[in-house]
């Protein structure tokens, strides 16, 4: 047997101080005791002993009690000298990250993501731009004021999709390899916003402190305010907003002598004005005609590429845009309307076939859609079409005719035919996308805007750099045409028979791919970022309001919405997955324009964006129901923002309304002051005893119904249903008040 080993004697142990002491490094290098993925609580929850919730990067306790919250993580995981470099660029240079997010190998692109996502930044920068109202101390609207007429902040935790990172392997695949259609998304924190001019009905910055809607029917200005308007500085300050003006255009519309071409009495100043807004918000998306060429005999009383329908035709378009500006501006656009119906109804078969009656035409389109009259916007909108293909502009075929050869070897009239011809066609593919019917299935063979100038220069050795306008313009035609073949079979009976097919999916993806491939070509400037002119950030709501609108009707079969899409890698790529990537790039979108624009607000085409986020987020599986109210609360606000410009807007919102107490998205006293906003703003349509609030809206509003039963899911039906109930909730209140009197008058009696 072996002899046994003496045992070693006892040693005590030593206690943490005197490890402390002898080595302070050492100390520091001590692993935490706390378990793997353990997250401490804020600093003042700690202190106070309060449950904290952990939210980053504020706590739902601070948040409720004002408190600066901060969190104390101890030391940070050491990171690459590389990356270190990389986020100091991203820190002086944020723009610079879609650059790197598109050129670094797949891994380093997410962690690099994921690192500078774990920046610190301020809160105050936490939006790329905050609007005004929020930026400055002297706004009388508080808080506490507003608590009544809007949520607050405390409803809302960290809103989800004002967002967080990527949520699935699809966003990240598409994040990395399209990143201009889908830039990476910071997260936003709801107490950064100013939800007063989010949630809250707001009027244009320029009349001074954002105006509610209770005021509207006191809002009208004393006869004074028009001297006040005539005013050089005023008037300087008002050109000098509409970014999208050239001094050349300014100098034109000042030479306008508006009684030349009219006989409505609408003073010339204001008229000007108006189609200066126009000009500035609308046309940059929706061309009809060209502006250089239009301001030229419009300022010289000049009949060649103007005309007095044509003036008509765009007051009467233009007018309801300013009624927000100019309460009177409502009459106005009615009898402009009904000047230019008159006028059309007297000219003959011969002379009506002009490029400047098909831009009227459209316009007068346009203007009945939005008074309300959509039977009337059919009728002006077909014909208008029918004497585009008459010229050769339109729905011709390459193989049996040149189009628009009777302008060939005239530069001034190539532009004015590349213009007209192919804004009609994006003005059909936007009707289409919303009344969910074609009228042009054949782009324009015309030259694209912006090529005769392109070609001028080219002749003579030179060449030209067109401008952003030009260029969103060309990049939005080019979009509307992947557009038209889907709808074919999108807005056809046979929608169906075509899912039900094999290939239906594989169409799909193809089309899908066509549009990353539009997004990848987009010049720089047309890239979405902080900046950025409304005309960019409109052209990709559209962008995503298509895509969502190509994979809805696979997201309601449950045997495809889940089927993979075999060009992709990642995993779960499927058609649910793209449609909501492409919602979560909509709802940024839309959040962006109304902190970001004021003014360019007053357009009615950032509706779709609106339209198409309630839709998204108005559903009963909703995975955040506080980010289901704040996205719902303000879609309301922009429509009934739009509503006081725009008559339809009134059985737009009321649409909305109903499906979202369908879905439970809104409670009954947001309902309750909704319905009598709507009932003051209405009373400036009221343009003489006979007439009445009603309008006609047959926009197709609850999207997800539209794929089967498109009747059903328009405005006007919704908005009827809206009033039914209405009048049911306010007998059962009458009804309810009787049997309370009754009860209180027995009590008495017996008393």
């Amino acid at each position: 047997m072996a002899p046994q080993q003496p045992l070693r004697p006892l040693t005590r142990k030593p206690s943490r101080a005197s490890i402390a002491s002898a080595s302070g490094v050492q100390q520091e290098k001590l692993p935490s005791s706390r378990k793997a993925g353990y997250v401490p609580a804020c600093e003042p929850c700690r202190k106070r002993k309060k449950k904290c919730d952990r939210s980053r990067p504020v706590c739902m306790k601070c948040t409720e009690r004002e408190l600066e919250c901060e969190y104390l993580d101890g030391p940070q995981t050491p990171v690459s000298s590389v990356q270190l470099e990389r986020l100091s660029r991203l820190r002086r240079d944020p723009n610079a990250l879609s650059e790197l997010l598109a050129t670094l190998p797949y891994f380093e692109a997410l962690e690099l993501f994921e690192m500078f996502r774990k920046m610190p930044r301020d809160t105050c920068t936490a939006v790329s731009s905050t609007s005004p109202e929020s930026s400055s101390g002297s706004s009388s609207i508080s808080r506490r004021s507003l608590s009544t007429k809007c949520p607050s902040p405390t409803q809302y935790s960290l809103v989800g999709s004002l967002l967080p990172p990527a949520s699935n392997p699809m966003e990240q695949e598409l994040m990395v390899r399209h990143p201009i259609a889908y830039p990476v998304l910071m997260p936003i924190a709801v107490n950064s916003l100013p939800l007063e001019t989010l949630l809250v009905p707001r009027k244009p910055k320029m009349l001074g402190q954002c105006l509610l809607l209770e005021d509207v029917a006191h809002s009208e200005p004393p006869d004074t305010a028009e001297e006040e308007e005539d005013d050089n500085n005023d008037v300087a300050d008002w050109y000098k907003s509409l970014s999208h003006l050239t001094k050349q255009h300014i100098d034109l519309l000042h030479q306008v002598d508006i009684t030349l071409w009219t006989d409505v009495p609408i003073p010339n100043d204001i008229a000007i004005r108006v189609i200066a807004l126009y000009l500035n918000n609308d046309f940059p998306i929706l061309p009809l005609f060209n502006a250089d060429l239009f301001l030229r005999d419009f300022s010289q009383n000049r009949p060649y590429f103007c005309s007095r329908l044509l003036v008509a035709a765009l007051l009467a378009w233009a007018c309801q845009a300013y009624t927000s500006l100019h309460p009177k501006a409502a009459c106005w656009s009615s009898l402009f309307l009904h000047s230019a119906q008159a006028q059309w109804d007297q000219l003959g078969r011969h002379e009506s076939v002009t490029l400047a009656n098909v831009s009227a035409l459209q316009l007068m389109s346009m203007a009945s859609v939005t008074h309300g009259q959509d039977e009337l916007a059919f009728v002006f909108l077909k014909k208008g079409l029918e004497i585009g293909q008459t010229m050769g502009l339109l729905n011709v075929d390459p193989q049996s005719q040149p189009a628009a050869a009777w302008a060939q070897g005239y530069p001034d009239w190539q532009k004015a035919a590349s213009y007209t011809a192919w804004g009609v066609f994006n003005w059909s593919c936007v009707f289409a996308l919303h009344y969910h019917r074609i009228d042009v299935e054949i782009p324009p063979g015309v030259m694209m805007p912006g090529d005769v100038d392109v070609a001028l220069a080219a002749a003579e050795g030179n060449t030209v750099v067109l401008p952003e306008g030009v260029e969103t313009f060309r990049a939005l035609c080019k979009l509307w045409t992947i557009f038209v073949p889907m709808a074919k079979i999108y807005f056809s009976p046979d929608l169906e028979a075509f899912l039900n097919q094999t290939e239906a999916l594989e169409y799909a993806e193809g089309t899908y791919r066509q549009l990353l491939t539009w997004a990848d070509e987009l010049p720089l400037r047309l890239v979405r970022q902080p900046g950025s002119s409304h005309a960019v950030y409109l052209m990709h709501m559209y962008f995503h309001a298509i895509i969502t609108d190509l994979f809805r009707p696979f997201i309601h079969l449950p045997n495809l919405s889940t089927a993979p899409l075999r060009t992709f890698a990642a995993d779960r790529a499927n058609p649910q997955a793209v449609y909501h990537v492409s919602v979560r790039q909509l709802k940024r979108l839309l959040l962006s324009y109304r902190l970001e624009f004021q003014l360019e607000a007053l357009s009615v085409l950032w509706q779709t964006g609106v339209i198409y986020v309630a839709n998204a987020t108005m559903r009963a599986d909703y995975h955040n129901k506080d980010e289901m109210q704040f996205f719902v609360n303000m879609c309301v606000a922009s429509l009934e923002e739009l509503f006081m410009s725009f008559k339809v807007f009134g059985a737009m919102t009321k649409g909305i309304m109903r499906m979202a107490i369908r879905q439970g998205s809104i409670d009954r006293t947001q309902v309750s002051r909704v319905r009598g906003r709507l009932k003051e703003t209405g009373k400036r349509f009221l343009v003489d005893d006979t007439s009445t609030d009603e309008a006609m809206a047959e926009w197709v509003v609850d999207l997800d119904l539209a794929v089967t039963n498109s009747a059903e899911a328009r405005g006007n039906k919704l908005a009827k249903e809206f009033d039914r109930m209405s009048e049911l909730d306010h007998e059962d209140d009458v009804e309810s008040r009787l049997t309370d009197r009754k009860s209180s008058l027995a009590n008495e009696v017996f008393q």
